[in-house]
């Protein structure tokens, strides 16, 4: 979890809700530039969560289906504690009276359910951006309209 507050994270100032590292070979939709600490900065919230449906594409791609194996490719355990980001992912989905997304490591993530995918979106956002429930709840609107952006992309599915 992030040790600053939700609107002083990292995540917040770049409007980089996932946290994406820059990378000059890769120019996404709605970057702006490089941001702190070697983050991609974003235009709006929506545009990262674009990238993030884009790369999870590209992790389906490479056969990284369910939830535990795209943790561990997002947060590798050589940065992260990974086995408490996919706990926090877990017990976040799980809990969600109104969408009772019960995941575990071997669920698979399917593309094409986007309640599904922004639920993911929002757990894994908590967990970069160190925010609370109604933080991350202030988010789904980006983060629906970035897994929108994503799939209606050319060439997406």
């Amino acid at each position: 979890m992030s040790k600053y507050n939700f609107n002083q994270s990292l995540a917040y100032v770049n409007m980089n809700p996932l946290n994406i590292r820059f990378s000059k070979d890769t120019n996404w939709l709605g970057s702006k530039l490089k941001g702190k600490q070697g983050f991609v900065q974003f235009a709006a919230f929506s545009f990262g969560y674009r990238a993030a449906v884009m790369i999870l594409r590209s992790y389906r791609k490479r056969g990284i289906k369910t939830m535990g194996a795209i943790i561990e490719t997002w947060a590798p355990r050589s940065e992260n504690n990974t086995v408490e980001y996919i706990k926090a992912v877990r017990q976040f989905m799980g809990t969600r009276q109104s969408e009772p997304f019960s995941v575990d490591y071997d669920t698979e993530i399917d593309l094409k359910n986007r309640d599904l995918v922004v639920q993911l979106l929002l757990a894994m956002t908590r967990v970069e951006m160190g925010a609370n429930a109604a933080q991350v709840h202030s988010m789904r609107t980006y983060a629906e309209l970035g897994y929108d952006l994503a799939v209606s992309s050319k060439n997406f599915w």
